[in-house]
């Protein structure tokens, strides 16, 4: 296997994807679909497990805010998030009632649930609706986690888990009322409208915000569909990702881009980055949206460097790349020392220092790594919990694994005065 090519796609699929797709719906029926402010129509039975045993019965939680949280088994964002939404429905019980819900079969479910140590060691008992198509049809998606809040008999948020708090639990409790970013899967953008002439003749570029509804997307090229004209495009993404998918299409790295690796000479780096990770909050108010329409059908190289032009004109900055000394974790040249620890070699096996180096990047257990030996020898490592594990293995291959400084590639994001 070329694993090379297999860490270039994962790292696409982390950038491009925060969410897990989930079964997809072959055939919508807009009839059903339901949107903020509709009523809702509660299925006359629902299949259920786990939770209290209690059947559900959306009548009776009329007065409650109900929480559908959308997951499968496939999802870690879902699973991860259960702990939480299981504290906040035991703090919050008499005001709140969260359901997980999913299209996969009991007997799945079970299984999952059983072997998962996870949620056992959490403790998560929360309400399952299993093998469900009625929730789905009205609340259709490509996309877990995938959440909506009902209350008083409507519906009021169709959003994500982020969004999931006892502040805004007892906000819409308490006033009836609530405003979220919209999550729609199915959402196109539109920036720069579809019936002006002049757009055919000349082509058009447009910046703007988070897009409400739209879902995240990075970078794309395409023929419009009105216009006839190529269109590049990427909606809802913060600044710094937007320079950085732009700056792999100029030239790819050989690198995992991560925070490290950033220097912004900004005046509020939070402007550019969810630093603090506050999720759909921060990119409501933050995310940009970019629209560009052509005559001319370039290279992905040559169009990224003029979506690159223009990201600089309308924002006002400035991104290059540079070499910066930072803090590392060093790959360097040891004499081989056989292997004589506990655990097996019997793990992961890699194509070379390099691979090694990448995929200690993604695992960002370390700082970023620095490969000086650049060996083509194929190495083979079981589980390791530390730098000393790691380096009792790597030794048998000649390679000892430090933290240090040194100089590293950074992408910069400048503002211009």
């Amino acid at each position: 296997m070329n694993y090379l090519k297999l860490i270039a796609l994962v790292w696409m699929i982390l950038l491009s994807a925060p969410y897990t797709y989930a079964q997809s719906v072959q055939k919508m029926d807009m009839s059903k679909v339901l949107k903020v402010g509709d009523t809702f129509v509660s299925p006359s039975s629902v299949q259920q497990m786990r939770g209290t045993g209690k059947v559900i019965n959306f009548h009776k939680l009329v007065n409650k805010v109900v929480i559908l949280d959308f997951f499968d088994t496939y999802c870690g964002t879902c699973i991860q998030a259960m702990p939480k939404l299981k504290k906040l429905q035991d703090k919050l019980k008499d005001k709140v009632q969260i359901i997980s819900v999913s299209w996969q079969d009991g007997a799945t479910l079970e299984k999952f649930f059983e072997k998962n140590e996870y949620l056992k060691e959490n403790k998560v008992n929360l309400p399952v609706i299993y093998s469900d198509l009625y929730l789905k049809a009205r609340f259709p998606h490509l996309t877990v986690p995938h959440v909506v809040f009902l209350y008083k008999g409507k519906v009021h948020a169709i959003s994500s888990p982020d969004l999931i708090s006892e502040e805004h639990i007892l906000a819409l409790y308490n006033t009836g009322q609530i405003d979220f970013p919209l999550k729609d899967d199915y959402g196109k953008g539109n920036l720069l409208g579809q019936t002006i002439s002049e757009v055919q003749m000349k082509g058009a570029v447009s910046l703007s915000g988070y897009q409400d509804g739209v879902p995240f997307e990075s970078f794309r090229r395409q023929q419009d569909s009105v216009t006839g004209l190529q269109k590049t495009s990427f909606y809802n993404s913060s600044i710094y990702s937007a320079v950085m998918f732009t700056w792999a299409k100029i030239k790819k790295a050989s690198y995992v881009p991560r925070p490290e690796r950033l220097l912004l000479k900004v005046k509020d780096p939070n402007h550019y980055e969810d630093i603090a990770n506050d999720g759909d909050i921060w990119y409501a108010e933050h995310a940009i949206s970019y629209e560009r329409l052509d005559k001319i059908q370039r290279t992905d190289s040559a169009q990224a460097r003029l979506l690159l032009n223009d990201l600089h004109a309308f924002l006002g900055i400035l991104t290059y790349k540079d070499v910066k000394n930072i803090k590392c974790l060093i790959l360097k040249s040891c004499p081989v020392k056989p292997y004589t620890g506990k655990l097996p070699l019997d793990g992961m096996t890699y194509n070379g220092s390099s691979v090694l180096a990448v995929m200690l990047d993604m695992g960002q257990q370390f700082p970023p790594v620095l490969d000086l030996v650049k060996s083509k020898v194929v190495l083979k490592l079981g589980k390791y919990n530390n730098l000393d594990e790691l380096n009792e293995q790597l030794a048998s291959y000649g390679i000892v694994a430090e933290i240090g400084m040194g100089e590293q590639e950074v992408l910069v994001i400048e503002e211009v005065e």
